[in-house]
């Protein structure tokens, strides 16, 4: 239950960028800048500051296997995102959407603050490990997705995109953590004191995000509503069947199922514009999943203990 309310607790942050969004206090300009705020600023240090523990073999052990698991998930994630577009008849860019949204959640401005809220700062720590494999896919097979359809393929690529802030500061936390490195508290404490306002700039973020997008336009997508089941319901319990059924422990379950719940990455309409394919459609899809989310999220959790 006590997780339950603390979701709920993000719930009303959104509630709150809704509305101060609607309200005209924050502008366009403003949002964009607190999206950068978080991810260049905010989040990395939250990572650094979470990943702070000392070494312990169990510790290494436990990564080692999240890794692997993750690694697991996006292949089977991969697997879906081909058959749920053949099952509901999705053709041309939406398909191409599809496979995206099905395969690359919000881990960052969604998922970290909620395993944060879930698991505490341990939680922070394995997600940071979970999360690893997804700077790696988003950059090869996510592009492929996006670019099969046009003439640029995946040229698009570079090497400074995929070396980016969260991934340094999760490199550089894994560092710490491994050679036992305690930072000093003049270098700690500003940073844990970023840290903690990525959890409320994050939704305060998505909510104005949602308080964007024009709800009669969006709520007559049935395809973007059939993504958001697959992708906050049928793939996250898939994975907790079979993670559950390998008789794994609670942070080897619980973390998977959880990044897996959250909704579209918000990258997704980004990245879409960016490489030629329909971004109004991943729009869609990141306004639905974000606000079911907000109700499938709690469901979730209660099935992982």
């Amino acid at each position: 239950m006590a997780a339950l309310e603390q979701v709920f607790v993000l719930f009303l942050l959104i509630v709150v960028g809704y509305v101060i969004k609607k309200m005209k206090i924050i502008t366009n300009d403003m949002n964009r800048d607190v999206g950068n705020l978080v991810l260049y600023v905010t989040l990395p240090a939250f990572l650094i500051t979470a990943m702070n523990f000392s070494f312990s073999p169990e510790l290494l052990e436990q990564s080692g296997k999240l890794i692997t698991i993750s690694f697991g998930v996006y292949a089977l994630a991969i697997g879906i995102s081909y058959l749920a577009p053949k099952v509901l008849g999705i053709k041309g860019r939406a398909k191409d959407i599809y496979q995206f949204v099905i395969v690359f959640a919000n881990v960052g401005f969604m998922g970290y603050p909620v395993t944060k809220t879930i698991f505490g700062d341990i939680g922070v720590f394995y997600a940071a490990i979970y999360n690893l494999p997804f700077n790696l896919l988003v950059w090869t097979i996510g592009i492929y997705f996006l670019t099969r359809r046009n003439e640029e393929g995946n040229k698009s690529f570079n090497l400074k995109s995929f070396l980016n802030p969260g991934l340094v500061a999760i490199t550089t936390g894994f560092l710490l953590f491994l050679f036992s490195v305690e930072l000093p508290y003049f270098i700690y404490k500003p940073l844990s004191m970023l840290g903690d306002a990525t959890t409320p700039l994050s939704m305060i973020f998505i909510g104005s995000m949602l308080a964007d997008v024009k709800a009669t336009e969006i709520f007559s997508d049935r395809k973007a509503f059939m993504l958001s089941v697959v992708r906050l319901l049928i793939l996250p319990f898939i994975v907790m069947i079979i993670l559950k059924g390998l008789g794994l422990g609670y942070y080897l379950v619980g973390i998977p199922v959880v990044i897996t719940a959250m909704p579209a990455a918000t990258n997704a309409a980004i990245m879409a514009s960016k490489f030629g394919s329909d971004y109004h459609f991943a729009s869609k899809v990141i306004f639905i999943s974000t606000l079911i989310s907000i109700f499938t999220i709690p469901i979730v959790v209660m099935f992982i203990k």
